[in-house]
């Protein structure tokens, strides 16, 4: 992983990062706010040694009492000293001061001993100190005259002083302190900031790290082995198309679509698909909507186009057409109907569009029958280029089967919703069933993220009943074919109210383009 996967991934977890880091400076200030409040006071005395009379003797003792300093300070820190102290602090009646705590240091270069104190108050810091540099300057006079002292009896602290050249002199006593709440206060959040969006920033990469599910253009194209057709933005027109009736293949989503159409003629050079299926891992995942729109911007090209509906076990195309699916593909497999009377005819020119007629109980062995071979071979000697609306792939065999006798599948991805590992079984069936994979369509793709897709870095349900019933059960994809998921997938239509019954209408009525058909199919009622 690059700095700028890291970036990328940064970016697109910007709200997580904003809420870690605020949640973080809250918590610092909060603590630093609640917390009992330190006051630290401050006393310092200063080592004497030596004669000063004269210049070598000043020296001589500016060193031994350079090197005492550093000892005594390490005095502080012992039991002997907090006794002393606390016997101080009791004759002071601040016996709740020795409670603190107290330490000491010697700066560099310096006779000077800094000891300070902290307490709970700012009397109790003061009173520490200065019983600490007191017991400091007797243990150190204790210390240097001990051997001068051995068997001349009691003597007087001035008397001991005469008899030692090194003794500590007490040179600022502590005065009363001020709280640290107010001064670490900018601290305390700084910090928390800090500590909050680093941790935001790890939780950001370790979900990367085991997200499963698609996020960018570059997983989808290293798990299928090919590239990316388009990249079809989120577009809420879209989800309303099947109530309202819209067409929407303009702006952004349109040219989306139109660069599909056009990378598709580029996707095989040498010999250009003319039959494609379009198909997806899941239910509900916009492959109806490509396939309608593919077929609609191939018409407005100037391709004579046929949409297929081939997704017997739950069709939805003719929905579109304002049509029953009664008469359709199913029919037309089975004999009972000609190719020409089941084509219908739409208001977009050039384009026709053949139902998926009675849902049958074999649609897996129709669909890989020779007669739909037969079917796609007639279409394509009357020049026609073939849009397949095929079942999702993982759900059943249906989707495999037409791509081996189509030009080629396109695979339909949603961002943020297709897992992984279902995008590398996608190319591994297709693979395994000899249909060459043209190339993939992500679908759904936030507007704001288009970039992060662009240059980035549950379990889905389809089938009928058990395995008892007529079409069986496939794995977890058990519920395919309700109405909730049903109204996920996007068509795009548009009724004209102009007529007595709904009708197709064409997409952009600025486009002009002849309708040479060979045949005169009916048009959808």
């Amino acid at each position: 992983m690059t700095v700028v996967d890291v970036v990328r991934i940064l970016r697109r977890n910007l709200a997580l990062l904003i809420i870690c880091t605020v949640i973080g400076g809250l918590i610092g200030a909060a603590y630093q706010l609640t917390r009992p409040e330190v006051f630290t006071a401050k006393a310092t005395g200063m080592v004497v040694a030596g004669d000063s009379a004269s210049v070598g003797g000043a020296m001589s003792g500016n060193t031994i009492a350079q090197q005492r300093a550093t000892t005594y300070t390490k005095l502080v820190e012992t039991r002997t000293m907090a006794q002393k102290t606390a016997e101080i602090l009791k004759k002071q009646g601040m016996s709740e001061a020795a409670s603190g705590q107290l330490t000491a240091s010697a700066p560099s270069d310096t006779a000077f001993i800094e000891i300070k104190a902290t307490g709970g108050t700012a009397k109790n810091a003061q009173a520490l100190a200065n019983a600490g540099l007191e017991a400091l300057i007797s243990e150190a006079l204790r210390m240097e005259t001990y051997g001068q002292t051995a068997g001349s009896g009691n003597k007087s602290d001035a008397q001991l002083a005469k008899m030692t050249s090194v003794h500590v002199l007490g040179y600022e006593s502590a005065g009363l302190p001020t709280g640290d709440r107010g001064k670490s206060l900018a601290l305390f959040l700084a910090a928390g900031l800090v500590i909050g969006f680093l941790i935001g920033a790890v939780i950001a990469v370790v979900r990367k790290q085991f997200d499963v599910r698609v996020r960018d253009q570059a997983t989808v194209e290293e798990l299928t082995g090919s590239g990316t057709l388009a990249v079809v933005p989120d577009d809420k027109k879209l989800a309303e198309q099947r109530e309202r009736s819209i067409v929407h293949i303009s702006g952004v989503t349109g040219e989306a679509f139109r660069q599909l159409r056009t990378n598709l003629r580029f996707a095989n050079v040498d010999n250009p698909p003319r039959s494609v299926v379009i198909t997806s891992a899941n239910p509900g995942e916009g492959k109806s909507t490509v396939s309608t729109h593919l077929a609609v911007v191939m018409a407005q090209a100037g391709e004579k186009v046929v949409l297929i509906d081939a997704d017997m076990r739950r069709p939805v195309q003719h929905k579109a057409f304002g049509t029953e699916a009664g008469v359709g593909l199913s029919q037309v497999l089975a004999g009972d109907v000609s190719l020409d009377d089941a084509l219908m005819r739409t208001e977009t020119k050039r384009l026709q569009m053949l139902a998926a007629g009675r849902i049958p109980p074999n649609p897996s062995e129709l669909l890989g029958s020779q007669r739909m071979k037969d079917l796609l071979a007639e279409l394509r000697r009357r020049g026609y280029f073939v849009v397949i609306d095929a079942p999702p792939l993982l759900a059943v065999t249906d989707a495999g089967l037409l791509g081996t006798i189509a030009d080629g599948t396109i695979y339909v991805a949603v961002v943020g919703k297709t897992h992984r590992d279902q995008v590398s079984l996608v190319a591994k069936r297709l693979e395994q069933v000899g249909a060459p994979l043209l190339g993939s369509v992500l679908a759904r793709v936030p507007r704001k993220k288009m970039g992060d897709v662009l240059y980035g870095y549950g379990a889905s349900t389809y089938g009928y009943g058990s395995y008892h019933g007529d079409y069986g059960k496939y794995g977890y994809y058990s519920s395919y074919g309700t109405e909730e998921q049903d109204s996920q997938e996007s068509i795009a239509v548009v009724k004209d109210d102009r007529q007595p019954k709904e009708r197709l209408v064409r997409a952009q009525k600025t486009e002009r383009v002849d309708t040479d058909s060979e045949i005169t199919p009916r048009r959808a009622k």
